[in-house]
């Protein structure tokens, strides 16, 4: 590119935006503008009232300007009241009231297609995030609700084509009605009771109709004054009348307008001066005011930090007078759903397990028969997992053959610099291999020094090939595909003034997060250096690997500490397998299944409660008891509690069997009325074990015949006999000619 094709391109992009602020008719040239009126071109004209009727309703907004939500009253307008929070970083670009009275906006940050759907609170400013708006394309104008179908409708332009949209004011997804033939800057739109539409076009500034379902405008008439910049109207629905918050060119002053719809003619109500209200949306819906009155008194508190994901506990309320039915609704910002319709509760289980560190947002809709009260929205965030590990590295390419380097498409090149001269283009590749697998990177800056430029245009760009091992062609054509703005890692347009030396840039663009997370697994990531010009006029170099200064990327990444199992051992005790094992972490764990194998399949013998998520020791026991003499292998199932689970590594045990003959003391002792006898047979046996008292007489016979060698456990309930001491005798007859007797004493008291 030739340095006076640049300066064309430039003097051509000042035409256009030029052409785009101009009328196709003499006008001003600074209208057709978008966003907040200049500072410098305001003038603070005061009050300049007409002679109005008494207040009945209250007009929401902010001011564009100075970034506050405001109030006034309607229809005078005036004064205006700061209500609080602060939009200057965003302002509101339209808004309107649903049918429970909550006040919905769409934000302006003053990129094309960007815009955030909100609710405000109307006592504090305060906004709430309902989701970002999805489907559109160009700058956000307007946003109004028709009461006569329930459906929000949505108005974007970008000074040439206007369009129109309905949207979904749960999920904030937009979908296009159509174009609004002729109306090239609609920048305000307002539905009244009966479902007709009417916009403000400040590129003509007339009135039109909006047919809304076919987007097609009719011209109603002049505004009668230049209009410019953010603008909105509403509906007072008790009167039918179109107010218009605007912001007029010629008195440099925001305005209080009302329309005349037959003509489209305005007529001033007050001048605000120095305020420029944009979102303007008035208080008074269709219909009469519902007698039901407005939940309140959230438990947990709205704005509440630090909530347990396991144990949230209940979400409480107060119901409003006159309620006779409730809805309530929950769920994580941008997903809040009904959870509950039916008579009045005024509490609710929130679901658990929640998610880490995430705000969660929840209304109660108090309802009778035929209207419903505005709620409120309430909001509460998560505790962050303590689990969690957040960590920083700074990474370099390897001293190694290609690690750096650079290709025209034909030739691969190992050189010291990262060239993006003429038709060269270089790369970089970066050892990440010291990030935990499982790690999510959350941000990454790229520091590198140029020690050659001249006014570079250049991107750093996605390779998702090795350069190591790619092609010449390969590795050009992927620097190449990912240069433009959007897809590349970084876009930059340097100025003349640019020089060599040490640059940092963070990398906030294309899929660069996604990318290197994805890259944790192979233990690098390569990236293109493209310079876009192809001129070897304008260029720019870094340092390679083998130089003193060679690329680094600054990474932070996060990963979360699972269960960590720190111990697993087992015994035995005659027939009984006895196992231990401890963790030293443990995240959202429902336990562990206990699984045994003897040379075949494992088959599950028992499960062990966890202890959920804890940073502390935990110890863990379980016996198998009655075991087969042989060889087996035990494992741990971990399971979480949303079912995925993993394996420990496997112990062998053998188990010996009883090799005695024993009989061991009841327990417990003394007893009342039942106690347990344990004895062991060291082969085959016939066995006799009878109760006496202390006069030798028999009370009772507990066994009397062929039993198994081994450990075994008889119950003996005293329930029929008189308190006092009495004896237990076992007489076993093993096959093998062995013979055995014992005797012990047992204290039965009432």
């Amino acid at each position: 590119m030739s340095k006076s094709f640049r300066l064309l391109n430039l003097s051509f992009l000042s035409l256009v935006m030029l052409i785009f602020s101009s009328q196709s008719y003499t006008q001003d040239v600074t209208n057709n503008q978008f966003g907040p009126a200049p500072h410098n071109k305001i003038s603070d004209l005061g009050g300049q009232n007409v002679t109005i009727p008494i207040e009945a309703n209250t007009g929401y907004g902010n001011d564009a300007i100075a970034g506050p939500f405001v109030s006034v009253p309607v229809p005078s307008g005036t004064p205006v009241s700061t209500v609080g929070g602060n939009f200057s970083a965003a302002f509101l670009a339209g808004a309107d009231f649903d049918a429970n009275g909550v006040y919905y906006a769409c934000t302006y940050g003053g990129a094309l297609g960007a815009s955030t759907l909100i609710t405000v609170d109307l006592s504090t400013g305060a906004p709430t995030l309902v989701g970002t708006i999805t489907g559109i394309t160009q700058y956000p104008t307007s946003l109004a609700f028709n009461k006569a179908n329930s459906t929000w409708y949505y108005g974007e332009t970008d000074g040439v084509t206007s369009k129109l949209f309905t949207i979904d004011i749960t999920t904030g997804a937009a979908t296009l009605v159509g174009t609004i033939t002729g109306v090239a800057g609609l920048i305000g739109m307002a539905i009244d009771c009966d479902g007709n539409a009417y916009g403000v076009d400040i590129s003509t500034d007339q009135l039109y109709s909006i047919n809304l379902s076919t987007a097609v405008p009719t011209a109603i008439g002049s505004l009668g004054f230049d209009a410019s910049y953010a603008q909105d109207c509403d509906f007072d629905a008790a009167t039918g009348t179109l107010y218009l918050a605007a912001y007029n060119v010629t008195s440099s002053a925001g305005e209080l307008r009302t329309a005349n719809l037959t003509t489209g003619a305005t007529t001033l109500v007050t001048s605000w001066g120095a305020v420029e209200i944009a979102g303007f949306a008035i208080d008074n819906t269709c219909g009469l005011p519902c007698p039901v009155g407005q939940s309140s008194n959230p438990s947990p508190a709205s704005g509440t930090t630090g909530v347990d994901v396991n144990a949230p506990g209940n979400a409480t309320w107060t119901n409003g007078a006159n309620t006779t039915q409730v809805e309530v609704f929950f769920g994580p910002v941008g997903n809040v759903v009904s959870v509950y319709s039916g008579t009045p509760i005024t509490s609710l289980a929130i679901p658990s397990p929640l998610l880490y560190a995430t705000t969660y947002q929840w209304r109660v809709v108090c309802k009778n028969d035929t209207c419903s009260a505005p709620a409120a929205t309430w909001s509460f965030t998560t505790m962050q997992n303590p689990l969690l590990v957040q960590d920083t590295i700074t990474v370099y390419p390897q001293s190694l053959d290609y690690w750096t380097g650079t290709t025209d498409g034909v030739t691969k090149t190992q050189v010291s610099i990262v060239d993006g001269n003429n038709t060269l283009d270089g790369w970089m590749k970066f050892d990440i291999s010291g990030i935990p697998l499982g790690s999510t990177v959350t941000g990454v800056t790229f520091k590198g020094y140029v020690n050659a430029t001249n006014w570079p245009y250049w991107s750093l760009t996605p390779m998702a090939l090795d350069p190591v091992a790619g092609t010449a062609a390969n590795i050009y054509a992927a620097i190449q595909a990912g240069e433009l703005q959007g897809t590349a890692y970084l876009f930059s347009n340097e100025a003349s003034t640019y020089t060599t030396g040490p640059k940092t840039y963070p990398l906030v663009d294309g899929n660069i997060l996604g990318d290197l997370t994805a890259a944790v697994a192979n233990g690098w990531f390569a990236m293109g250096m493209s310079s876009r010009d192809n001129s070897a006029t304008f260029f720019i170099t870094f340092d390679g690997w083998a130089q003193a200064n060679p690329p680094s990327l600054f990474i932070n990444y996060e990963y979360v500490t699972p269960v960590e199992l720190t111990s697993f051992a087992a015994t035995t005790d005659n027939k009984n397998v006895n196992l231990n094992w401890s963790t030293a972490t443990e995240l959202n764990n429902s336990g562990f299944q206990v699984e045994r194998s003897s040379g075949s399949e494992y088959q599950v013998v028992g499960f062990v409660a966890g202890h959920g998520t804890t940073t502390e020791v935990q110890n863990y026991s379980y016996s198998d008891k009655n075991v087969d003499a042989g060889t087996y292998t035990y494992r741990l199932k971990q399971v979480d509690f949303d079912g995925t689970f993993e394996y420990s590594n496997a112990i062998e045990v053998e188990v010996l069997g009883v090799k005695e003959f024993a009989l061991g003391q009841n327990y417990p002792n003394p007893f009342n009325p039942s106690t347990k006898i344990n004895f062991s047979l060291a082969v085959d046996s016939k066995v006799s074990l009878k109760i006496f008292d202390v006069l030798g007489q028999e009370v009772a016979t507990l066994i009397n015949g062929q039993l198994a060698a081994g450990s075994q456990e008889v119950s003996f309930n005293a329930s029929s006999l008189n308190s006092g001491v009495y004896f237990y005798r076992i007489d076993a007859s093993g096959i093998d000619g062995q013979k055995f007797s014992s005797v012990k004493k047992m204290i039965l008291t009432k």
